[in-house]
């Protein structure tokens, strides 16, 4: 479609007006500006149109930078928050709805740098690890440039299906922020993201009872199970161009290996491209106690899913019971290693799965699982990509260290 505006994920027709206002900031020079817009989305189905309005009021409603670019204009291009989202739904029969917001530019890319601020530890573990090679680290996304970092950390590179991202760690990440640059049209290149019921989701408004929740980061693609009485997801492995090396898992408890109900809810807690986290809830009985929380986490460039499941009590079940992670689809055969289990041998595509916990768990092989008595069980589930001749930052140890030393990033933009 000509002439089309993208603002973050969401792609719409030409708006019918574009004003451009300066900003003056006390006395020093000031290259802030805002674009005030308005129009009518343009969509195929009232159903379309109402996914168009619901994002765009999502973006509104967070603080996030987002890039965006015009078709009409090519100069018109950079990064920018979203703001003033007002859509007119009284045409809701027909979905032709009318829109306006504005955009507060924050600036070219001639004019700022993306800036990664990184904290956070070693997490507490079961496992006699204090220390790790290929962490902390983080990822950039594709086509990334200009970056710098005191420590002048490793780097290597993690193929997605939009090109390779550049990864890189060093033991002391933390202790400076790394400056980096990007093109609007690269921003989403290798980042993490959620899609709902077939839709990118830009913002933090989740749909009532999805369907079908993915998280993926080009490299990793985690799906929600849909079966009921079941608290499943369905994982594969980008490799050559497409998604391989399936798994099935899920989150049960007792001896008796006892799932959930299917989930009922989820909440989008992180999205932004460098981590993407989601929530999932649901319950045990039928009374509609017993509820389970599941927060699963995914970062740009990682091998591995962070995984967090916190359950209540009920009348048959007490506040710290057995709370199992079992491969239930496609595992192979499983041995115990430091901190996870691990198939012993790859699969047809060459990486061989692996799940683990920095908790003190139990191994039961034979069954494909781990288990705790405990109302949260922190786990990871990942690959180890190319097994039978890993590099080493894709090795088992590495992804297990990676998820151990895994840093809470907050990018922010600054001036060049």
């Amino acid at each position: 479609m000509a002439n089309t505006i993208t603002v973050g994920r969401m792609t719409f027709t030409s708006p019918a007006s574009i004003n451009f206002t300066s900003v003056q900031d006390g006395s020093r020079n000031s290259m802030d500006r805002t674009v005030s817009m308005s129009g009518q989305f343009v969509a195929a189905t009232v159903a379309a149109a109402k996914t168009l309005r619901d994002e765009l009021v999502s973006m509104g409603n967070s603080n996030l930078i987002m890039p965006f670019t015009y078709e009409g204009d090519d100069t018109f291009k950079g990064f920018a928050k979203i703001s003033g989202v007002s859509v007119d739904s009284s045409k809701l029969g027909t979905g032709l709805f009318s829109y306006s917001f504005s955009l507060e530019i924050k600036g070219r890319v001639s004019e700022m740098l993306f800036e990664s601020n990184m904290s956070g530890a070693l997490l507490t573990n079961s496992h006699s690890i204090t220390s790790t090679t290929y962490a902390p680290w983080h990822a950039l996304p594709v086509n990334a440039f200009n970056y710098n970092h005191a420590q002048a950390p490793v780097d290597g590179v993690r193929a997605t299906e939009n090109g390779n991202v550049a990864f890189f760690y060093d033991t002391n990440l933390r202790s400076s922020a790394a400056q980096w640059l990007v093109e609007p049209a690269d921003y989403y290149k290798g980042a993490s993201k959620i899609i709902i019921d077939n839709t990118t989701m830009s913002g933090y408004q989740a749909p009532n009872s999805p369907t079908a929740v993915t998280l993926t980061n080009g490299i990793i693609k985690l799906t929600s199970g849909s079966t009921t009485d079941q608290t499943r997801f369905n994982l594969s492995f980008y490799d050559n161009g497409s998604y391989v090396s399936s798994r099935e898992i899920a989150i049960n408890y007792g001896s008796s290996k006892t799932e959930w109900k299917l989930w009922k809810t989820v909440q989008i807690l992180r999205n932004e491209p460098h981590e993407c986290v989601v929530r999932f809830a649901t319950y045990s009985d039928d009374n509609g106690d017993g509820r389970l929380t599941v927060d699963v986490s995914l970062k740009r460039g990682a091998h591995h899913v962070s995984i967090v499941s916190s359950m209540g009590p009920t009348a048959d079940r007490a506040a710290s019971s057995r709370i199992n992670l079992q491969v239930t689809g496609n595992g192979g055969t499983f041995s115990d290693s430091t901190g996870y289990m691990i198939e012993g041998s790859a699969d047809a595509a060459g990486q061989k799965f692996m799940i683990g916990s920095p908790q003190g768990y139990t191994a039961v092989t034979s069954d494909k699982l781990i288990h705790l008595s405990t109302s949260q069980f922190k786990t990871f589930v990942g690959y180890e990509y190319n097994a039978v001749s890993p590099q080493s930052i894709d090795s088992a140890d590495a992804v297990r260290d990676q998820y151990l030393q895994s840093l809470y990033e907050n990018v922010r933009l600054v001036r060049a």
